[in-house]
């Protein structure tokens, strides 16, 4: 990622303290975020010429967003020439007035940003504020908003497989194409069940041996399946990845039933094999849902952590229960726990066919997540909420987390069936509603945060 650094001052205002401070601002943001390449800042900004070239650098290395520090007060005319231009985020940092001593104003930071703040709220251009001086907390302010973008940038030139479609019945799976293409840039890739099958049934044992040990690997203990199911499994795992190269696919919405439960298709489930590929680095979303896969992956994006697909079973009281049928990544199983390859406890009754990977999620601080068109269908919107996932038991089979959800389960409830949520949501350890918020700013999606 790239990002674009615009020292500004005003001319009658430039001293040696300030050129400093420009030094140590480039300096602060390049210790605390390595993997950003930040481009400009060379020298202090005051007039439009000086602008212009800046301008001209960032469009030849196709930054992906601003950071206009204000030193001192400004021109107003400048940074709406380049933000104008370039339609990339813009983070206004301005720092706090040095102490008055009954002299001349010394920088007037604030008043520049609350400037700009307004040109930026009227060209329509997203924004956002920092307010601290050159130290560490002026870093902790900018990380969430960074990771956004770099979300934001991944998001835009993401191109999703979707494998045999959305699953029967399940409306809360589909998608408007267009609308995805237009508002956040994602290109969908059609892909037909019977290529995955075909593929895997053609692989040789060689090509199977590797997934059979991340298969094993993945789950410290297999009760029910079958050798034959294991191979089944193996085969569409592989053929999945190989299919990701063929179709220069990033992640994978799967129709993962009834198709693939049936004997003259495959005879599996492949619950265990969708939570294998996200375990080893190919999201993968259950029935078709390809907002839920987008969703796992903005939240992956952010984090670089596993996300778990996942319904909300239980939704009242102290803690609610986020739940699937066996597909959360291996990397989620709480310590003390042992992953369990076991055949479904859904498919045809239950006990008869493989494959799920059974064990409670590990506890920590979650974020629960949704992406979801808006009613008219001329957008998106998010559903954002944090909580704590507690010690759970395997009190059900599949994989279960307790929450505590900050804002509690009864408001939760009410907010997603007021608002008509989708059933399924995405799931991720660690706290990011500000990052999910700022996400939400820059592809102008509406933030329902629940908290």
């Amino acid at each position: 990622m790239k990002i674009g650094f615009l020292p500004f001052t005003k001319a009658s205002w430039m001293n040696p303290r300030l050129d400093g401070q420009r030094v140590a601002a480039l300096e602060l943001l390049r210790r605390s975020f390595p993997e950003v390449e930040f481009v400009g800042g060379d020298r202090m900004i005051a007039f439009e010429p000086e602008l212009l070239a800046e301008r001209e650098r960032f469009e030849a290395e196709r930054v992906d967003g601003i950071i206009a520090f204000f030193a001192t007060f400004s021109l107003g005319t400048l940074l709406p020439l380049i933000a104008n231009e370039l339609k990339k985020p813009v983070v206004l940092w301005s720092m706090p007035e040095p102490p008055m001593t009954g002299g001349r104003l010394a920088a007037n930071s604030f008043c520049a940003a609350n400037m700009n703040a307004h040109f930026m709220w009227k060209l329509g251009i997203p924004y956002f504020h920092v307010h601290a001086p050159v130290d560490a907390a002026a870093a902790e302010q900018f990380g969430p908003v960074l990771r956004a973008v770099a979300a934001a940038r991944r998001i835009q030139q993401l191109r999703l497989g979707v494998i045999g479609g959305r699953v029967p019945g399940f409306y809360t799976s589909g998608c408007d194409e267009m609308l995805l293409r237009r508002a956040l840039g994602v290109e969908l890739k059609y892909i037909t069940l019977l290529e995955v099958v075909k593929r895997a049934e053609a692989m040789s044992e060689a090509e199977l041996a590797p997934a059979l040990e991340l298969i094993r690997g993945d789950s410290a203990a297999i009760q029910g399946p079958t050798p034959d199911e294991l191979r089944k499994s193996a085969g569409i795992f592989t053929a999945v990845n190989q299919l990701r190269e063929k179709y220069l696919v990033s992640a994978f919405a799967m129709r993962c039933w009834p198709e693939f439960n049936e004997n003259d298709l495959c005879g599996i489930g492949v619950c265990s094999t969708i939570g294998m590929l996200t375990n080893h680095g190919t999201v993968t979303a259950c029935e078709g849902d390809v907002y839920g896969a987008v969703t796992m992956l903005i939240q992956q994006y952010l984090t670089g952590g596993k996300p778990f697909f996942c319904d909300m079973i239980v939704m009242e009281g102290e803690t609610g229960v986020a739940w699937h049928c066996g597909a959360a990544p291996a990397e989620l199983c709480r310590n003390g726990f042992e992953a369990r390859l076991r055949q479904s406890s859904i498919i045809d009754g239950g006990d008869r066919k493989g494959l799920t990977n059974e064990f409670p999620l590990k506890p920590g601080r979650i974020t629960l997540a949704r992406l979801s068109e808006n009613r008219d269908g001329t957008g998106f919107r998010m559903l954002i909420a944090p909580g704590d996932g507690i010690e759970t038991e395997q009190e059900l089979r599949g994989n279960p987390l307790r929450i505590r959800f900050d804002a509690g389960c009864d408001r939760l409830r009410e907010t997603v069936i007021e608002l008509g949520f989708e059933h399924h949501y995405s799931l991720i350890h660690g706290d990011i509603t500000a990052e999910l918020t700022h996400f939400c700013k820059i592809l102008d999606i509406e933030p329902v945060v629940v908290k």
